[in-house]
């Protein structure tokens, strides 16, 4: 668990900086160009290539040293950084220019997540999965924990070419991380430089995994669902919250729900014992019960509650769902299998901010408009007026995460079946 804590530590750090360099950019592209497209413009210039390189990145990862691969991805993602760095310079930005930054870094970076998470199977037990699984969830947390109070901070001292730098030294922290594990296994473990006889190195291979195994298939599903989940409630906390409260209240509501995140992996940690499918049913369950609760509670300080149990619970599922995997995935595999249920599951947070604001603004927000026909028998359980069309949505989605439970329960040992046809 030692190197597992090395590398840990250097994805918390990572995790940070790429908060700060988040944080400053929604900023500056804001009093810029003063729109949400400008800004989303930016974030899908981020996330997209991470999502869309998985599948060749966990390929790399198992043909080459994955340790390697991490070191790589994090020290690359620098040149995007400079790139940004370099429009920063001018009082408009260009905001192609940082685009392109924001590509490349993340092009890069692309390498790391499949590797880091085949090498806690390179690094570990199978006892200490869930465990590390936790640790891996609060080093993500930091970016939405940490990040946001730092830059606010920093910012007015550094300013936001400040934040980049900080965020590039991160970088290299991370680097040292991972080079001081890679040594210390240097002789523990043999090189894999070439493939052994009879493995399948190509981009598909992933894929061929997944589709080999009924019970993985229905987990890839499962992962799905839950990140479609987060991404709603990501999307649509604002417009439930702005029209009742602040911008400071606002942030400190999220600032709340978000630390949900280190309940999660905290109880993940402490419940190592139990029994994957339990910890995916509990978690899917506990997940979706306080979205279905979020619509129908008064004020601010409800939404908070219910924010902070559903980021408490979505770690459980999380867990659970990576011990299965990792349990059924031979570990030559394990790196490009993870990368393409990266681009599988986390397509769920895609359509979650392409398709959650117009399904609330063109379908649930007029039908709880005052005078409507559903107004009266759905406004007496979730209100009426601007933010309650989008507390239902985020309902809906809670009640069908609280039926997947269900059915994961009820199934519960097909899906930890160990077998493959």
């Amino acid at each position: 668990m030692k190197h597992v804590g090395l590398l840990v530590l250097g994805s918390f750090i990572n995790s940070l900086g790429t908060g700060l360099t988040a944080f400053g950019l929604a900023v500056v592209i804001l009093r810029a160009y003063g729109t949400a497209s400008s800004v989303a413009a930016v974030q899908m210039s981020a996330f997209a290539p991470i999502v869309l390189l998985a599948p060749l990145a966990g390929v790399l990862a198992d043909r080459y040293d994955r340790r390697l691969m991490m070191m790589i991805g994090d020290a690359g993602s620098i040149l995007g950084l400079g790139v940004i760095l370099a429009a920063l310079s001018s009082p408009r930005p260009p905001l192609g220019w940082i685009c392109a930054g924001a590509v490349i870094s993340s092009c890069l970076a692309a390498l790391t997540e499949p590797a880091l998470r085949a090498s806690v199977t390179d690094l570990v037990t199978e006892e200490d999965y869930v465990r590390s699984s936790g640790l891996l969830q609060l080093a993500s947390a930091a970016k939405y924990l940490l990040a946001p109070a730092v830059a606010g901070f920093l910012m007015p001292l550094v300013g936001p070419r400040g934040l980049l730098l900080l965020d590039a030294s991160t970088c290299l922290v991370t680097v040292a991380c991972t080079l001081t594990v890679r040594r210390a296994l240097a002789t523990e473990e043999p090189q894999r430089t070439e493939p052994h006889q009879g493995e399948d190195h190509n981009v598909m291979a992933g894929w061929l995994a997944i589709a080999s195994h009924p019970a993985l298939r229905s987990l890839v599903v499962l992962m799905t669902l839950a990140t479609l989940a987060i991404g709603v409630v990501q999307v649509l906390l604002k417009p439930i919250l702005l029209p009742t409260v602040s911008t400071a209240e606002m942030g400190v509501v999220e600032t709340v729900a978000a630390t949900g995140m280190l309940m999660g992996a905290a109880l993940v940690t402490a419940w190592k014992s139990a029994q994957p499918t339990t910890l995916l049913a509990a978690g899917l369950a506990g997940t979706g019960a306080a979205m279905s609760l979020l619509p129908v509670g008064p004020g601010a300080w409800w939404v908070a509650v219910c924010g902070f149990l559903i980021f408490a619970c979505l770690p459980l599922s999380q867990a659970g769902a990576e011990v299965l995997v990792r349990t059924r995935v031979d570990n030559a595999q394990q790196a490009r299998t993870w990368g393409t249920i990266s681009l599988v599951t986390q397509t769920g947070y895609l359509v979650a901010y392409l398709c959650s604001g117009a399904l609330v603004d063109h379908v649930l927000q007029p039908l709880l408009e005052p005078g409507q026909s559903l107004s009266t028998s759905l406004g007496a359980v979730v209100g009426t007026g601007p933010g309650r069309g989008a507390a239902l949505l985020v309902g809906l989605m809670g009640a069908a995460l609280a039926l997947v439970a269900l059915a994961v329960r009820l199934q519960r040992r097909r899906i930890a079946s160990p077998q493959s046809h």
